[in-house]
């Protein structure tokens, strides 16, 4: 039972990355669209902004990222049942978008022919999504959506029926089946989720009177939940639901969810008016930008200083590129994996400084949000926004980076960590993958030949499930955890390796996983 419930969640986590990379998407797209449409100074100095085909553009890429923004609680229900679907996938999707249809359509039938029932809900509950005035639930209404969708996808997509009715079944009965569900469940769902929101209330002034303390639990949590790979779903709780707060804006729409409500401020550049910036930034990405662009370096040189000098050259690729890629694409698993296993209590101090940094910016109150915390989304929302404050971000970074390194370094001499350079595995790796190019004429490619040294480290082919990622981590299924060599493992280039139970692991490979991730597939194939 307990390798279900973790399996599902490491399952679920994984669903919720689509939309999370959308969304990242749209954000940049409005915070780029946002700079040319509103940005006066900038216009005042940057003449040609001004001109017709740079307004129109800017107006598109405006348009093109509220498509998403506007859309999220679809792409969340879509995900879900897309990656939670056994087999047939294609259908489970589409399934997921009949169902969210007809959850509309019902709850729509319930408070349109139902005026008694109409009247039981605050006005303000009411909504009008993809043209249907509905109840508004939000980014929850599409997870539920996508989670029974999936079920009933599962349940029913090799169903047979007689022979009259033959053609209905199978996938075919997907769709239908989730229309059928979804009207009679859009009956009660709003009397439920006035339940749920209550719920989800609670939690939320429980966030709000936390007070400063709320960045700092957010930042603390997320960092501590990345290696089980669950931070996803921490994320989207804290992130795209009201627990991050309901902004009303001066035309009374509401939006709720820090991401979505600065999406919608960068879109009309408008201020809510129950809620300052620091308020709708605190749990965007700026808070983490002092520990992405200045901390894990700094923590990487660290590493680099306390090496045995014979071994600083082989290990200053891996802290070289770990930093970079930390600061460039605000990607920090190839550097915190490097100490994670050597120091467990290392890393939770690692994590209450994350928690910290998120919680001086918001004391000091940065306006820098976004939804990059690495160069580029310090010069979108930082740089190019006078009123980010993005000063604060980088005194706290300045603090964060010898508080790092200072730390960092008097733990490992204190404890002698085996970080690179000090007996850990790394500086072997090269010597133990086992494959050259010359075992097979045709792994010239480097990409197959680390391909074939994956497969081989996880046990050959027939012990091999399952294959995918998440952003920066090769996730495997394997049916005997025995016959994986954690040394060729490592071998290959990993920055870490996670055994979440007996037969699910995880590879730590940074930004690169997703081509890693196909080029294994296809030798699988």
């Amino acid at each position: 039972m307990k390798k279900y419930y973790v399996q599902f969640f490491q399952m679920l986590s994984r669903a919720f990355i689509t939309p999370i990379a959308l969304l990242s998407f749209a954000s940049l797209l409005l915070g780029v669209a946002s700079l040319f449409l509103w940005h006066e100074r900038l216009r005042e100095l940057l003449p040609f902004m001004n001109s017709g085909v740079i307004q129109y553009i800017a107006s598109l890429l405006n348009t093109v990222g509220s498509v998403i923004m506007d859309n999220l609680p679809l792409l969340f229900s879509i995900s879900l049942a897309f990656t939670l679907a056994k087999n047939e996938r294609e259908y489970a999707a589409l399934g997921a978008v009949c169902g969210y249809l007809a959850l509309l359509m019902g709850m729509h039938a319930l408070i349109e022919i139902n005026p008694n029932v109409r009247e039981m809900f605050p006005e303000k509950i009411f909504t009008t999504t993809l043209g249907i005035e509905t109840v508004n639930t939000g980014v929850v209404g599409g997870i539920v959506t996508g989670l029974f969708s999936a079920l009933i996808h599962n349940k029913v997509y090799q169903v047979k029926f007689p022979v009259a009715l033959a053609f209905f079944g199978g996938v075919r009965f997907v769709p239908l089946a989730n229309v059928m569900f979804f009207v009679a469940f859009g009956q009660c769902f709003p009397f439920l989720w006035i339940f749920m929101s209550n719920i989800i209330n609670s939690a939320a002034m429980g966030v709000s009177h936390a007070g400063v303390f709320a960045p700092f639990i957010y930042g603390f949590g997320e960092r501590l939940l990345l290696p089980t790979g669950l931070h996803q779903i921490w994320n989207t709780v804290i992130r795209d639901t009201m627990v991050s707060g309901v902004a009303i804006f001066p035309d009374g729409h509401t939006v709720e969810g820090a991401r979505a409500i600065f999406a919608e401020y960068l879109k009309i550049n408008v201020l809510p008016v129950n809620m300052t910036l620091p308020d709708i930034v605190k749990f965007l990405r700026g808070g983490q930008i002092p520990i992405t662009m200045f901390a894990l370096p700094m923590m990487a040189l660290a590493m680099y200083h306390t090496a045995k000098p014979e071994q600083r050259a082989k290990i200053k690729p891996l802290l070289l590129t770990g930093a970079f890629t930390s600061i460039i694409a605000g990607v920090t698993e190839p550097l915190e994996f490097t100490f994670l296993f050597v120091s467990p209590v290392w890393y939770v101090i690692y994590s209450l400084i994350n928690g910290l940094s998120w919680m001086l910016c918001y004391m000091f109150h940065s306006q820098l949000g976004g939804t990059e915390a690495n160069i580029i989304g310090l010069v979108l929302y930082g740089f190019l926004r006078p009123e980010s404050r993005f000063w604060i971000n980088l005194a706290v970074g300045v603090g964060m980076a010898l508080c790092g390194y200072g730390l960092f370094r008097m733990w490992i001499v204190r404890f002698d960590l085996k970080t690179p350079g000090r007996g850990s595995d790394y500086e072997q790796t090269i010597d133990i993958l086992g494959i050259t190019q010359s075992d097979d004429r045709q792994a010239s490619d480097p990409l197959k030949l680390k391909a074939m040294a994956i497969i081989k480290g996880l046990g050959g082919k027939d012990n091999i499930s399952t294959v995918d990622c998440c952003y920066s981590r090769l996730r495997v299924c394997v049916n005997d955890i025995a016959l994986v060599d954690e040394q060729v493992i490592k071998a290959t280039g990993s920055m870490g390796y996670i055994p979440v139970d007996d037969n699910n692991i995880q590879i730590v490979y940074g930004t690169t996983v997703d081509t890693i991730r196909n080029a294994v597939k296809k030798q699988l194939q």
